[in-house]
């Protein structure tokens, strides 16, 4: 009966562990890739899975898709898959030569998600596999605060509060940005950073746990959250602190334990409820003002930027020997960037949020190509709302003296004189096309034969563009000599990145209704401006990346008719420009 009974419990074992298992399931990768296993372990982040062969293998759990991320997160919650890697089976003598396709699909998931996370060059959760890009220092000489980098807009005091945190005053509330993130910095950064590259390999946080922002702290890892607001026994960021030295879970390991002055600041940052810094001039991800506090670009403007838009509009850097550019020539890691704009323009207009690209393109709907950024989710409504008041404000690199109202009615533009009204462009693109007929199809044929792109404005709007973009680079000063049937017509012309010199804007200055010309990045020098000085109609001029030198820049100053002039990346010095801002003090220029 003993014997009997034992046997019944050992089956009634073995059928609970069989029916414990996970079953088989296909996988993905971020990247479409799949393949097939059954999960028998997890350690940390990685998890231990078992193809059909019975051979082990492992997969780390950013490399999963996002189904397949909340499948194991449900599975180790409720315990249906132990911690630790299972002792691998005994091979029998029908699984001793498992099926190729097997084997490599064991042997070589972790190449396969390892060399599709490079070619990527991120994780599965959208982790760029490169250095941050370095941010400009500016030191403030003669200070006994020298010795730290000290933004532009502010103080010494605030700086160095930044870097090495602050004490909080009696019956101060405790603020995550100037007294505990400092903490976590210097105790807990060298362990739970944000990933960076090293030598071309990705080192990755411990335990997944990231330190570096209100954000990622609160986020935890896959065993959960750290921070739990008014809750210090379910804090295990608290907790690992209070441990006796010796424990296994004692924090921070190296460096001896943490003051009890610092442990009592993150212990009442969690009692009065673990909240984030809002605003402040040390916030770090884009603190909120109030409505009646203005918007100040270090303090609201910057830390947003530096978190939504650096990863592809930051300072160039260098990867495996080549320069990683920004997206669009677009550099925002700095003020004065911002402001600059790209070749293609600017993209605040202090004061106008309807006329700032960047403004624009965070209010598109979500599935528009176009919106920004374009990665993560949207920005929220309150930070859209920030960055209309900064631009209202004036945009300016200092907080304004008084909030501005999103809500207010747009100023009323101030009358100008009826001969001034062709200073418009779509007043002056509608008088001009008054004088003239529609070119026909085998004009627009004929020069298109150079190679050129050129379209009408619109379908009745006889004005056309003309573009060498598709070209450019096998254009040369002959393109320009088949417009002559249609030099009327022609109120825009893009020649861009051509094979142009001088000679070329001489035929330019002949074109008598020309609105808009770019002549960036070509050769073109001093010499071909006088050819454009008669166009009384010209108001955009781009001659970013040319040979263009502060002689030119004499020529340009008599154009009085210009709206916009942009010598971004050409010869002309800060004293050439200085000059042309006093001569033209209404033209927008970008140098």
């Amino acid at each position: 009966m003993g014997k009997d009974f034992r046997l019944l419990f050992l089956l009634f074992f073995t059928l609970s562990f069989a029916w414990a298992e996970e079953p088989f399931r296909t996988f993905k990768t971020p990247q479409g890739k799949s393949f097939e296993g059954k999960v028998v372990g997890y350690e940390g982040q990685t998890f231990i899975l078992s193809n059909k062969a019975g051979a082990l293998f492992k997969v780390p759990f950013n490399a999963l898709s996002n189904e397949d991320k909340s499948y194991l997160i449900e599975a180790v919650q409720q315990n249906r898959i132990p911690k630790g890697t299972p002792p691998p089976p005994v091979p029998s003598a029908a699984s001793s030569s498992p099926p190729a396709s097997q084997g490599s699909t064991a042997q070589g998931i972790d190449a396969t998600v390892s060399k599709d996370n490079e070619k990527a060059g991120t994780q599965g959760d959208g982790i760029i596999h490169k250095a941050p890009p370095k941010k400009k220092v500016v030191f403030r000489k003669g200070s006994f605060f020298a010795h730290v980098p000290v933004p532009l807009g502010v103080s010494p005091e605030e700086a160095l509060a930044k870097v090495k945190g602050s004490i909080p005053q009696p019956g101060e509330p405790i603020n995550f940005d100037r007294h505990v993130l400092p903490i976590l910095n210097d105790r807990c950064d060298s362990c739970h950073h944000a990933p960076f590259d090293r030598s071309g390999r990705l080192v990755n946080p411990k335990a997944s746990l990231r330190f570096d922002s209100y954000e990622q702290v609160m986020k935890g890892n896959l065993d959960g959250p750290v921070v739990v607001a008014n809750d210090l026994e379910g804090s295990s960021l608290y907790t690992v602190l209070k441990l006796p030295e010796d424990d296994d879970l004692f924090m921070p390991p190296k460096g001896g334990p943490m003051s009890a002055e610092r442990i009592d600041i993150i212990k009442r940052w969690i009692e009065e409820g673990a909240k984030p810094s809002k605003g402040g001039v040390t916030s770090t991800k884009g603190g909120i003002p109030g409505p009646d506090e203005p918007v100040s670009f270090h303090h609201h403007i910057m830390p947003l930027i530096e978190n939504r838009c650096l990863d592809c509009h930051g300072e160039p850097y260098v990867k495996n020997g080549r320069t990683i550019k920004p997206n669009a020539g677009l550099q925002l890691n700095t003020y004065e960037w911002i402001i600059k704009g790209n070749v293609d323009g600017t993209i605040v207009t202090p004061g106008d949020p309807a006329d700032s690209t960047l403004n624009y393109v965070i209010n598109l709907p979500e599935d528009d190509p176009e919106i920004m950024p374009p990665k993560g989710e949207p920005l929220t409504e309150d930070q859209k709302l920030m960055i209309k008041r900064w631009i209202l404000e004036g945009a300016s690199e200092q907080p304004a003296a008084v909030a501005a109202d999103p809500n207010a009615a747009p100023k009323a533009k101030e009358n100008v004189a009826a001969s001034d009204l062709i200073k418009d462009d779509e007043d002056l693109l509608a008088v001009l096309a008054k004088r003239l007929s529609a070119p026909s199809k085998t004009q627009l044929l004929a020069a298109e034969k150079t190679g050129a792109l050129v379209t009408q404005l619109s379908e009745r709007n006889p004005l056309v563009r003309a573009e060498f973009s598709s070209f450019a680079s096998e254009i040369d000063d002959s393109a320009l000599s088949a417009f002559g049937n249609i030099k009327n017509n022609i109120s825009h012309l893009d020649l861009s990145r051509t094979q142009i010199t001088d000679t070329a804007l001489k035929t330019a200055g002949a074109l008598p209704n020309l609105t808009w010309l770019s002549a960036r990045n070509t050769r073109v020098g001093d010499n071909g401006l006088k050819s454009l000085s008669n166009l009384k109609y010209l108001r955009y001029l781009n001659l970013s990346g040319t040979k263009v030198t502060d002689k030119g820049t004499v020529t340009l100053s008599q154009m009085k008719e210009l709206d916009e002039i942009y010598l971004w990346a050409s010869e002309v010095s800060d004293k050439g420009i200085a000059a042309l801002r006093k001569s033209l003090p209404d033209t927008k220029i970008l140098y």
